[in-house]
């Protein structure tokens, strides 16, 4: 029976296809070409067909054959071959893409109104002489969105026409010819909908596009554009940023910001004289020259700090000094002034980098930042525990109330401070306030640093209970088996302590603390010789410790 119905498709399609076909239709196969998308080894990932919509490259096909590519090329009716440049929208439902490639292409126009049910489209395949050209009627037409057609074709069509344009007698795109995957029917998604498609400056963060390595086209307003390339820059997919930087120094060439962005990704790459070539192009560019400097002056600090080994001899801290006093001489800006003291710190100016700070704080820019960085200069002249402190404190006292996660550093910064100070139970408040803020968000190291400050503080069950927490996060670290062990030997604990030890030893047999432990606590049992023979073994792991302990107990 299935036979028949296919025999008598067939004989309608051929007598379809004998019917005279409209000049513009046979004229179509100009614009249609094959498409081929790749993985990062450069092996084929899909391969498809598509239609140009106009003539300065502008494409729509499948989306499917993009997912997961690292890049793609089209081969137009001429033969010649295109790069495909970026991706300008998609939608995985109904699998489309519209796209840009490198070239002048000759292009179909979007019907502006579609075909009714029962109409004739023409199915146009690829060729770079005479197109096989497939008469098809339409069958159902729903409508999506109000306004866009959504076409089914019941009739049998080959399997290597996927994603080939279905035009109309004008020569006008309705479509493109999709197979259904759950029956024998086709479809097509009407190409306005597909042609209207834009980009904005959240498209880069689309999480369908986000599957593809080759980058989303840059909004044409410059502003969206910029946000665009903010937001590009945290994608994870190599090489997909730097292509959006250069598709944004194509698109506005008197822009600074590409040669900005750039210029960071050359100075990780430690191209350094690309780095300042695209820095002094940004500030010849620029409108507000001061930005510019300042965005030069930073891009030579954070070398500066980060790559201190890596030498490039027209930049040092100096030279980002001079940018930053640049900056600020055209544009008196608190935060020109904040680089310029953090340049000094790092130049180990602190009095200066104190007295600059500290002038800050009196500005629009009062952070708790500008406190704490001035905290730090305190510390490094010198200066009473006291005042290094008080800093801190009013780095905490600007912070807005109630505390959010904003806090936390600048609460950590002070347990610590106080912790060094021998101040152990205030120390312990702030890491208490500190877990509060960070829940859920806390690592093993964390705890095990306050189970030390609660133990110096005689917090004993507190202690207890924070490196438990520890072991759980971090069950293969010996440190924490054998600081919990000692713990369990203040409450009297020896059982649990040999138990604790023993396991320290298991992760790490050549751990002497575990042997120390677990020698105590026998000897404190009454075993003397076994314990005697644990702490043995830990002197042999060089654990300075063990040698007074076998001296007392001998």
């Amino acid at each position: 029976m299935r036979k028949l119905i296919i025999l008598c498709c067939l004989v309608m399609m051929t007598a379809l296809h004998t019917t005279a076909q409209p000049t513009p239709v046979k004229n179509a196969y100009k614009a249609v070409f094959t498409l081929t998308t790749f993985k990062a080894d450069g092996s084929l990932l899909a391969s498809s067909h598509g239609v140009f919509i106009d003539n300065n490259g502008t494409a729509i096909s499948d989306w499917s054959s993009f997912d997961g590519a690292v890049s793609a090329a089209v081969i137009d009716a001429n033969g010649k071959r295109m790069e495909v440049v970026n991706i300008i929208g998609a939608n995985e439902i109904y699998d489309v893409a519209k796209f840009r490639v490198d070239g002048k292409t000759t292009g179909l126009a979007p019907a502006t109104s579609g075909l009714p049910q029962g109409q004739t489209a023409y199915l146009v395949g690829y060729s770079t002489k005479k197109a096989e050209i497939t008469p098809l009627q339409i069958d159902k037409v729903e409508t999506f969105m109000d306004k866009y057609s959504y076409y089914v074709i019941k009739s049998i069509t080959p399997d290597n026409m996927q994603s080939c344009p279905l035009v109309n007698a004008n020569g006008e795109v309705i479509g493109f010819l999709q197979h259904s995957q759950h029956t024998t029917d086709n479809h097509a998604t009407d190409a306005l909908y597909i042609a209207d498609m834009q980009t904005n400056g959240l498209s880069v963060s689309d999480p369908v596009l986000r599957r593809t390595n080759i980058p989303t086209a840059l909004p044409d307003d410059p502003k969206q554009a910029q946000v665009a390339l903010v937001l590009a820059s945290q994608t994870f997919l190599p090489g997909k940023y730097e292509k959006t930087i250069q598709q944004f120094i194509q698109k506005f060439p008197d822009m600074p910001e590409g040669y900005y962005s750039r210029a960071q990704q050359e100075v990780a790459a430690n191209d350094f004289d690309a780095a300042a070539k695209d820095m002094e192009t940004a500030i010849k560019k620029a409108d507000q020259k001061d930005d510019a400097h300042f965005s030069y002056a930073q891009l030579i600090y954070r070398k500066e700090v980060y790559k201190p080994k890596v030498t490039y001899e027209p930049w040092s801290l100096d030279k980002a000094l001079e940018e930053a006093k640049i900056a600020y001489d055209i544009n008196p800006l608190p935060l020109y002034r904040h680089l310029q003291a953090q340049i000094l710190y790092t130049k180990e100016e602190y009095q200066q980098a104190y007295d600059m700070f500290l002038d800050l704080t009196k500005t629009d820019l009062r952070t708790s930042e500008l406190f704490y960085e001035a905290s730090q200069c305190k510390k490094m002249l010198k200066a009473p525990k006291e005042e290094v402190l008080a800093l801190i404190d009013s780095a905490i006292q600007v912070l807005p109330k109630p505390m959010t996660v904003e806090a936390a550093p600048y609460l950590i910064a002070r347990a610590h401070e106080l912790e060094e100070n021998g101040e152990y139970r205030k120390a312990v408040a702030d890491y208490n306030q500190y877990d509060t803020l960070m829940a859920g968000r806390l690592t093993a190291e964390f705890f095990y640093q306050r189970e030390q400050c609660e133990k110096n503080g005689r917090l004993f069950q507190q202690a207890l209970n924070d490196i438990n927490r520890a072991i759980i996060l971090q069950p293969r670290e010996p440190l924490y088996f054998a600081e919990k062990g000692s713990l369990l030997l203040r409450f009297n604990m020896q059982k649990e302590a040999i138990e604790t030890a023993e396991q320290c030893i298991a992760l790490d047999p050549e751990y002497s603390d575990g042997y120390l432990i677990k020698g105590l606590a026998l000897v404190q049992t009454g075993n003397k010789a076994a314990g005697l023979e644990a702490l043995q073994k830990a002197q042999s792991l060089g654990n300075d410790q063990a040698t007074s302990l076998i001296e007392k107990y001998k």
